[in-house]
């Protein structure tokens, strides 16, 4: 790819460095006295690295040891370190990343059924004439979009040659407009549609090409997705045509793609291979050329040398050997297929790796250096420990060479007694034996007049709301809708009294309650932070249009109901703040699902209003479940802002009626004349 596009601009550079792999030349070198594994490492790693080799964890100092022995008579030393020549594997390279920008009709060989699609910006219709691209290791990684629009971006990799080379794919976001480096968190950050992000550990950017080691990669894919195909790298095709689909002997069959990987990686004269089979929605296959150890490695015997070539001309066996997963499993499929080994000879296929010192990831190094008086305690952050390490061999991923270590799963931990909260801090236990709240934080008392309740923000505002996804209610007779008042709309719903009557804030016009069916009805909520009242029309969800609450890519006139709309806006009582709580406009980019927020209200229920007078008002509200003492709050408050004939007035009490076949709701009427008289 000498020729893959003009560079127009250089945003950032970073390098991390793997420590790498050690492989072959194993040998035993004499030492001081090791009196313990605690001073082995520093110990072995000095004597090793006088014969530049690096130690590998075994050490000796049993007398009874010949090699230990030899030392001792020989005045050479007191124990024995294990020493590695560390040779270049695809782990030792240096990771670079740095994003540059090319021409967005830069011609690539591209795998079918992408597309390059790099926009203007987050909420932009428009294309961009330049594309951000990663650059690392001599690979250009452009993040390319699907023919199908899918939610989600293939990575793929372009080596100098313009060889399609790796293939990262991932969901999240689409269409790329932008490419951050997070040097902190060592990840590659692809911005999106509607500022969804898709993140790519820098590790994952290292793919095999021969740089010293055994293996190369490559990417074949099928020449059309219908009718007749073969498998090609965008240069040459491989394999041979067959119907492109499922079943036997057909495209997305192993046996044709292992037809195209053999005949790949005899072109490149690494005769072994394996591949990863691709699917109908990723009709791609990464394959990885190997190169079998040379005449007097002591690597593979004569009989691993023949089940290995056995493999590469039978995919049948090929298959079965990948089940393999102990060496037990290994001598009974290789004697299934005809093939007899032995324990010594799986020990001896592993000979240059039993010893080696194993790749470490930046995680392990981060968590080797911190000890237990620098994490896990109050105020710190937890200690990390791998829990799952996961190792690459090469080849058929079963046996043989250890090419690469890595954890892929790390569990975090604060000292016993002490718990992770919200910023990812330990500390205390929560007082008087509180439980952490959503976000790992022990929760604030809640005021006395006030209720303090968190909300999915995904399903009490969304633009993007549907059946499917439980945002929009069941009985709505539309595929999609919006949910929740946006932030820039709040204020037309704001309600104060003048003259003891209720007034729209905004227009100066009465409150007046819908009227005309049985779900017509009005939500009034009282913001804690600054005790705004609130009061919003609605039938069932849909809402009364003020402001510029009005329908998603629609405008309907204010007073009208969203229910006309082609994407109708509903709300429910947590949903009228929420947009001001997360703030949140519209049109707004899909909140989290699991994203939480904390609401606090006075009060919230149901209200009737005729122009500006209220005739009664109620706790019902399923968000907020308010009490009696909440909605006597409720009254308290609406008396305070300009309503005066609520009680108390005079000698009369509060009469709080139950409403029937509503548990724990409750009705209190509006005062008529001078006196009590309900």
């Amino acid at each position: 790819m000498s020729a893959i596009g003009r560079v127009f601009s250089l945003s950032v550079v970073m390098a991390f460095f793997v420590v790498p792999a050690a492989h072959a030349a194993i040998g035993d070198r004499c030492s001081p006295q090791i009196s313990h594994n605690g001073v082995a490492n520093a110990v072995c790693g000095g004597v090793c690295a006088q014969y530049g080799m690096g130690f590998t964890g075994n050490w000796s100092n049993d007398p009874n040891h010949p090699p230990v022995r030899s030392c001792i008579d020989s005045g050479g030393g007191q124990a024995v370190c294990g020493c590695a020549i560390t040779m270049p594997s695809q782990d030792s390279m240096s990771i670079a990343p740095a994003i540059h920008h090319f021409d967005a009709a830069t011609p690539l060989r591209m795998p079918v059924g992408l597309k390059t699609t790099c926009m203007q910006g987050p909420d932009s219709l428009n294309r961009s004439a330049v594309c951000p691209v990663v650059m690392v290791n001599g690979l250009h990684f452009w993040a390319h979009s699907y023919n199908d629009n899918r939610f989600g971006m293939a990575l793929v990799a372009y080596d100098s040659s313009g060889n399609v080379v790796g293939i990262i794919e991932r969901t999240g976001a689409r269409y790329v407009w932008d490419i951050a480096l997070d040097g902190a968190n060592q990840t590659v950050i692809l911005k999106g549609q509607a500022s969804q992000t898709i993140s790519v550990r820098w590790r994952d950017l290292i793919i095999p090409q021969m740089s010293g080691s055994t293996t190369a990669n490559y990417v074949i894919w099928p020449t059309a997705t219908s009718g007749y195909a073969s498998w090609t790298n965008g240069a040459a095709n491989y394999g041979y045509a067959a119907p492109y689909g499922t079943g036997s002997n057909q495209l997305l069959d192993p046996y044709v793609e292992h037809a195209a990987g053999k005949q790949l990686c005899e072109e490149k004269q690494k005769p072994w291979f394996d591949f990863v089979p691709p699917t109908l929605a990723a009709p791609a296959s990464t394959v990885t050329c190997i190169a079998p150890p040379t005449p007097g490695q002591s690597t593979y015997n004569a009989a691993m040398n023949a089940l290995l070539n056995a493999a590469v001309n039978n995919h049948g066996l090929m298959a079965d050997l990948r089940t393999a997963t102990t060496d037990a499993l290994l001598i009974q499929v290789a004697a299934r297929w005809g093939y007899t080994i032995t324990n010594a000879d799986i020990a001896q296929s592993r000979d240059h790796s039993a010893m080696a010192s194993r790749a470490v990831s930046s995680e392990e190094m981060a968590a080797a250096s911190t000890d237990s008086a620098s994490c896990g305690g109050v105020n710190q952050r937890p200690c990390s420990v791998c829990a799952q390490e996961v190792c690459v061999y090469w080849p058929f991923n079963f046996c043989c060479i250890k090419e690469t270590c890595s954890c892929e799963r790390y569990t975090s931990s604060c000292a016993a007694g002490l718990h992770l909260d919200g910023n990812g801090l330990c500390q205390e236990p929560c007082p008087s034996g509180l439980a952490t709240d959503s976000a790992g934080s022990c929760p604030t008392t809640c005021p006395a007049n006030q209720i303090c309740k968190d909300f999915r923000v995904f399903v009490e505002y969304n633009d993007n709301g549907t059946k499917s996804n439980g945002v929009c209610e069941s009985w709505l007779p539309r595929s999609d809708c919006a949910k929740g008042i946006p932030s820039t709309a709040l204020a037309a719903y704001e309600v104060i009294f003048k003259d003891g009557r209720a007034y729209y804030k905004s227009t100066n016009t009465l409150v007046q309650t819908w009227s005309g069916n049985s779900q017509r009805e009005m939500l009034y909520v009282i913001d804690a932070r600054d005790n705004k009242i609130y009061m919003v029309n609605v039938e069932g969800r849909f809402i009364q249009v003020r402001g510029t609450a009005n329908c998603v890519g629609d405008t309907r006139p204010s007073g009208a109901s969203t229910g006309d709309c082609n994407k109708p806006r509903l709300t429910t009582h947590a949903g009228i703040l929420m947009g001001s709580f997360a703030g949140l406009p519209t049109p707004n980019s899909q909140p989290g699902e699991t994203v939480m927020q904390k609401i606090n209200v006075i009060g919230a229920g149901t209200i009737q209003v005729n122009n500006g007078e209220i005739q009664w008002i109620t706790n019902d509200s399923g968000h907020f479940t308010p009490s009696q003492q909440n909605l006597m709050n409720s009254i308290a408050h609406i008396k305070t802002a300009g309503f005066p004939n609520f009680p108390p007035r005079g000698d009369c009490a509060y009469d709080l009626k139950p409403v029937p076949g509503k548990t724990g709701v409750y009705r209190q009427d509006a005062l008529t004349g001078s006196h009590c008289e309900l």
